[in-house]
């Protein structure tokens, strides 16, 4: 496995979304490779993550970006992400709520028939994944590769030091904002602060070397326990709704 480059706090922004993009691009690389090779959910969730961490990349150097560079590269990163995004659901619904569920139940014959339908739905699901990411791997995602060789002879834009904690500190008011509108508890409300505080905590972690330690330490620590919290309250949200899947309800009708 490659090792995350070393950035410096004088070098230029554009030379360091270089740097993170080439690496970043190699590991969603070596991920698709090994779901071309195992059906595995942590290769899904490794692959996603992956994913996201390029994606909170391509957000902190937007400023640096080209527009057309910008956009290609958001939507590129959407799209792979949310390719496996239905899988990785099934996943995390089989393992944490069925297998949890049949454990405690093993005789139950509802319980085994539901695993049956989400597998099923979940192999339906994957085989969509593998014809979609196969696409991309042919077209957009070397298109991102050419991109880093242009971005690479743009100049100016400062310091990378200055640079980075003023990104942070853009990311971390756009999450104390969402958080304060997800106090009513909306899920849509909680999702949007989900992915808020994923971006600035993957954006911290690939800025880590010219961060200031309240950031990488303290700020840091914060996020993942909110990520771990939030992201039970998704989840089952997500449950529900693949547990009325399975059952052939209307999610909105069984609410009611």
């Amino acid at each position: 496995m490659s090792r995350p480059p070393t950035l410096h706090r004088k070098m230029r922004p554009a030379a360091a979304f270089v740097a993170l993009g080439e690496s970043g691009l190699r590991t969603i690389d070596r991920h698709l490779d090994s779901l071309q090779h195992h059906d595995e959910p942590e290769d899904v969730h490794a692959l996603r993550v992956a994913v996201r961490h390029l994606r909170a990349v391509t957000w902190a150097f937007g400023p640096v970006l080209p527009d057309p560079v910008k956009t290609r590269w958001k939507r590129t990163l959407h799209d792979v992400a949310d390719a496996a995004g239905d899988v990785r659901d099934w996943d995390v619904f089989i393992t944490e709520t069925l297998a949890d569920a049949l454990a405690r139940q093993p005789d139950s014959t509802v319980l085994t028939a539901l695993l049956d339908t989400a597998q099923a739905k979940r192999a339906k699901a994957h085989a969509a994944m593998m014809t979609r990411l196969s696409r991309y791997r042919q077209a957009p995602l070397p298109t991102l590769k050419r991109d880093l060789q242009h971005v690479s002879a743009r100049t100016g834009s400062g310091r990378l030091g200055t640079f980075a904690s003023r990104r942070i500190r853009k990311a971390r008011n756009k999450v104390q904002t969402l958080a304060q509108r997800a106090r009513d508890r909306e899920i849509a409300h909680i999702h949007a602060l989900r992915i808020a505080n994923k971006r600035l905590r993957y954006a911290i972690e690939a800025l880590s070397d010219v961060l200031p330690k309240r950031y990488r330490k303290r700020l840091r620590n914060k996020l993942t326990t909110q990520q771990s919290r939030l992201g039970a309250m998704v989840d089952g949200a997500v449950a529900r709704r693949l547990m009325c899947e399975c059952l052939g309800i209307d999610p909105d009708h069984a609410s009611r």
